[in-house]
């Protein structure tokens, strides 16, 4: 028994059974999994650019993504062309806290509008779908990003899934919206008797600058 441990005969044919058969199936997993990780990475990458980007140029239809441009005859207030200068009274998708979906006339509302531009922007070989989300004090864009994994079936089977999917979400920050709700808010507050401590009141007071 201890010769036939100790000699050497048919260990090459015990390495290419065993030995390198695992080698290869670790550097194939290894592989996969750079994979993977990847494709997870990219689909964040784009969650957070759709929701980051569409958040930035919700004020304005007309907006371009990538830089926030548009022409002058978009502005809100000078031209039918551009989105209207009261267009969030009815069309801000305020009656979903209640809800309620859609704006408050029919046919196809301004924020599903802004929402399918960006996405047909968006949409590729990683699908992203946004959802906007009105919360009365604050409004917010979410995007959820899905990729297909490309690597070989049983490697799906045991993660559960051939998807990976990512979702990120952004504030809608306005500043000419944000002056307009503090002084109308201003102007309730002192309307319905509170005048005293709302007076002296100013947008840049109320984030701590100057009056």
């Amino acid at each position: 028994m201890k010769s036939f441990c100790k000699d050497d005969r048919g260990s090459f044919t015990i390495e290419a059974s065993f030995v390198f058969p695992s080698l290869l199936l670790f550097t194939l997993l290894g592989v996969f999994f750079c994979i993977i990780i990847f494709q997870i990475g990219t689909a964040n990458y784009v969650a957070q650019k759709a929701a980051a980007q569409t958040a930035y140029v919700w004020d304005n239809s007309n907006k371009d993504l990538e830089t926030g441009e548009f022409a002058k005859k978009y502005y809100a207030g000078l031209d039918t062309g551009g989105d209207g200068l009261y267009w969030r009274i009815t069309d801000n998708g305020i009656l979903g806290i209640f809800g309620i979906s859609g704006g408050l006339f029919p046919g196809k509302s301004l924020s599903g509008e802004k929402i399918e531009n960006a996405e047909a922007a968006y949409n590729g070989s990683i699908s992203v779908e946004l959802t906007y989300n009105n919360k009365l004090v604050y409004s917010e864009v979410e995007a959820e990003a899905s990729s297909s994994l490309y690597i070989p079936a049983f490697v799906t089977k045991l993660l559960g899934s051939n998807v990976v999917k990512a979702k990120s979400t952004h504030v809608v920050t306005e500043t000419p919206e944000l002056i307009r709700t503090f002084n109308f808010a201003k102007y309730m507050w002192t309307r319905f008797g509170a005048g005293g401590p709302a007076s002296g009141l100013s947008i840049g007071s109320f984030f701590g600058g100057a009056k």
